[in-house]
């Protein structure tokens, strides 16, 4: 760790925070890095800070995205072409950070990172103001060193479960994610959908192992999805919708305004104030 980082607030730990008893419900929007380009991106940010995202996802832009479905695989190769890369997000952040009231996040794939260096990537994070990161091809049992830098900075590390989890997957990310838990409504890669599994005995499974926040990523595109998901989860991710409505508007002036509405009447259907 560099001299002089210290643990910095975390701002997903206030996002979940219990109120009158009960956890905080969060919206967490995922946007590409860079897509169209930082310019823009700011934009949306400040756009979808003001909409109510609670967590805003920043993805790292990667050649080989094994996650993500077609939408965000364009959109990155779109960002990875105005040559985009990580040191320049996280200088990226540090000035966009102050002027949020969202949690900060870095969603990228672990090459990038590793090849970054990760005890200067952890305090390169703390430094620039991202609260936590997802590196959705990282698993728990090769993580000790990424989380023992992190764990020394104040950046959380959030892993993924699937419906297929089994038990012993459940307790081993329930043991080593912090922040939130990532579970995916459906094996595969992300994308929005019309429809959702019944995923009630999923989180059910979950939650006999741990009570850190549950949050339900991968296909979630409107509003209904959206309460369906909160009705039994902390947090609702939406990303492949949201990218959707970018590409659509790509060439705009009012791209950021537009991006920001469509997350603002995600909000409204959450039946909570922010």
């Amino acid at each position: 760790m560099s001299a002089g980082i210290s643990k910095q607030a975390n701002r997903i730990d206030e996002k979940f925070s219990i109120l009158n008893g009960e956890r905080k419900k969060n919206l967490i929007v995922y946007i590409t890095a860079g897509y169209p380009d930082l310019a823009a991106t700011e934009k949306i940010i400040y756009a979808l800070d003001l909409a109510g995202a609670d967590i805003i996802e920043l993805g790292i832009p990667f050649s080989d995205p094994v996650a993500d479905g077609p939408t965000i695989q364009e959109s990155g190769q779109y960002a990875l072409k105005k040559h985009i890369n990580l040191a320049e997000i996280l200088k990226f952040a540090s000035k966009v950070k102050p002027n949020i009231s969202a949690a900060l996040t870095l969603m990228g794939y672990y090459n990038s990172i590793l090849q970054f260096g990760l005890e200067r990537f952890a305090s390169s994070c703390a430094e620039n103001g991202i609260d936590g990161i997802i590196i959705p091809d990282l698993i728990p049992e090769e993580s000790a060193k990424l989380l023992k830098a992190a764990k020394a900075v104040g950046v959380k590390v959030i892993f993924f479960l699937a419906p297929t989890s089994d038990a012993a997957r459940i307790k081993l990310v329930a043991e080593k994610s912090s922040g939130f838990i990532y579970c995916v409504t459906v094996a595969g890669i992300t994308g929005a959908r019309t429809a959702l599994p019944d995923f009630r005995k999923y989180v059910a499974r979950v939650r006999k192992f741990t009570d850190k926040p549950i949050a339900l990523g991968f296909g979630i595109s409107d509003a209904k999805l959206l309460r369906k998901v909160l009705k039994h989860a902390d947090g609702a991710i939406v990303g492949s919708a949201v990218i959707k409505v970018i590409t659509r508007n790509l060439h705009k002036k009012d791209l950021a305004e537009k991006t920001g509405s469509f997350v603002s009447q995600l909000r409204k259907g959450m039946n909570r104030p922010r």
